[in-house]
């Protein structure tokens, strides 16, 4: 498959900004995504546990989450993006590490190994997710709940 000099560009635009999704989760950085879903954008982690909420929703609801873990490390690794004009769709590997902090001081880390599939529209701010769906392949090491760990509203490297 190749791409014209305009599908590259488009092709590394939507690259680089599931990169920085990945980037943003990690450092709990949400408003830093706003731009990267057009408005009522439908997240889907379809896990347990998950959630389906609209991005402004799903906003509010992440850090409730991820506060259960000290550390997490999204890694997303071989988009494979196909266009059709101003839509495209992508589905991605993700890698995620999440390291949670007991209160009697041990650690446990929890690999999950997902699909991100991608729905983009591209506009006058460029390329957004119209709806995203995290699906699940695979959970490995147990998670724990608010009463056995630390809670960290930022992430804190040991």
């Amino acid at each position: 498959m190749s791409f014209g000099a305009e599908r590259s560009a488009d092709l590394a635009e939507i690259q680089q900004k599931i990169y920085r999704y990945g980037w943003c989760i990690d450092h709990r950085t949400f408003d830093e995504l706003d731009d990267l879903f057009v408005e009522g954008a439908i997240i889907h982690y379809d896990l347990p546990g998950g959630a389906k909420k609209p991005w402004n929703e799903m906003k509010d609801w992440l850090p409730n989450g991820l506060q259960l873990f000290r550390v997490t490390q999204h890694n997303m690794s071989n988009p494979l993006v196909t266009f059709a004009g101003d839509t495209a769709h992508s589905t991605t590997y993700g890698h995620l590490i999440h390291v949670q902090h007991h209160k009697d001081d041990s650690s446990t880390v929890m690999r999950h190994h997902t699909i991100y599939s991608d729905d983009w529209t591209r506009g006058d701010a460029g390329w957004q997710i119209a709806a995203r769906t995290l699906s699940n392949l695979y959970m490995e090491g147990p998670v724990f709940g608010p009463d056995k760990v630390h809670l960290y509203p930022e992430p804190k490297a040991y």
